[in-house]
């Protein structure tokens, strides 16, 4: 039997799901937590990444996890391991901050007003919050949340997209999508960013690019799949607090179409897979987010199984070790 909190099955994937007070006020240890973020007010183009955290919740799989009476995982097993998976971990949906659509009343301000505390509160409790947007605007006021309780976080990031600007921009509601890197860095919120999967051209009035902003496999890098294996910030272990950021465009468009601004050449969904569980496992992660899933009828099965893959490396490369057994952190 559950504790009160605890809905057995009721989450994506078929996770427990509990209330955010019980965890953020320490009531309900969690090792890792799901949230959504229906909100796409910060794009500059296509609009629809609010759907992001719906089409992952209604479409996911349903996996059958059996669950203790304080949220404890297991029943599940890796038939290439024959490991367990997540055995012993308390990983929690917490629902979505906000619903679709947005109440018009609740301005940019306050969206990420809420967000920042949330994550501020989460961090502060231990857990590893993951993210499902929405836009990437959403990575700036959860890094700030972070970096009240951790300090200045490093970012690492997919991203077909630079996300930089040198333009002035004080506030949060100063960002959008493709600039919030200026505005981290700025502020000294991120101690540096490293950007990987970028194939597009930053136009001069956004740059120069800091020396704490680097960015990698642009034109004329080798294959995605060589530079995962090849690239040494990827292969050294770091200790500094790591929040990693996925931006869906980062892969190519012939695997991953529903996103506002797909560029050719990107990823394979496998070497994304194989890169963010190697983040995951070599550097101390504390917060993930997944963002820019483009609602597109045709293309909503195929944007969950994606997200769900995702959310489930993360969570195994976190939590797990890689032969399946739980690790500790």
């Amino acid at each position: 039997m559950t504790s009160a909190s605890i809905r057995a099955g009721a989450g994506a994937l078929g996770l427990p799901a509990a209330d955010v007070d019980s965890v953020v006020s320490g009531s309900l240890a969690a090792d890792a937590v799901l949230m959504g973020l229906p909100f796409d007010a910060g794009v500059t183009g296509v609009p629809g990444q609010r759907h992001g955290p719906e089409i992952f919740r209604k479409l996911s799989p349903g996996h059958d996890w059996s669950v203790t009476h304080d949220g404890a995982l297991g029943g599940l097993i890796d038939p290439l391991t024959g490991g367990p998976v997540l055995a012993g971990r308390r990983v929690f949906d917490l629902g979505d901050l906000g619903a679709v659509p947005i109440d018009p009343r609740v301005g940019r301000a306050a969206y990420y007003r809420a967000l920042t505390g949330l994550t501020e509160r989460l961090a502060g409790v231990g857990t590893i919050p993951l993210f499902v947007g929405g836009d990437h605007s959403l990575s700036a006021p959860v890094a700030t949340g972070l970096a009240a309780v951790h300090g200045p976080v490093r970012v690492v990031c997919f991203d077909a997209h630079c996300d930089f600007s040198i333009r002035p921009m004080p506030a949060l509601t100063d960002i959008t999508h493709g600039d919030f890197l200026g505005h981290l860095l700025g502020a000294g919120v991120v101690a540096g960013a490293e950007l990987y999967g970028v194939r597009t051209y930053l136009p001069a009035s956004c740059g120069p690019l800091p020396p704490a902003l680097r960015c990698a496999y642009a034109y004329g890098f080798p294959e995605p799949a060589d530079h995962v294996d090849d690239t040494d910030d990827l292969d050294e272990p770091h200790d500094e607090p790591t929040y990693l950021s996925v931006d869906l465009d980062v892969i190519d468009p012939t695997e991953f179409p529903a996103t506002g601004h797909p560029e050719v050449g990107g990823y394979r969904l496998r070497e994304l897979l194989a890169a963010v569980e190697h983040v995951c496992r070599t550097r101390r992660v504390v917060a993930v987010d997944i963002v820019e899933a483009l609602q597109d009828d045709r293309e909503n099965r195929a944007t969950s199984a994606t997200i769900s893959a995702l959310v489930m490396s993360c969570l195994r490369a976190l939590l797990d070790d890689h032969q399946g057994r739980a690790r500790g952190r």
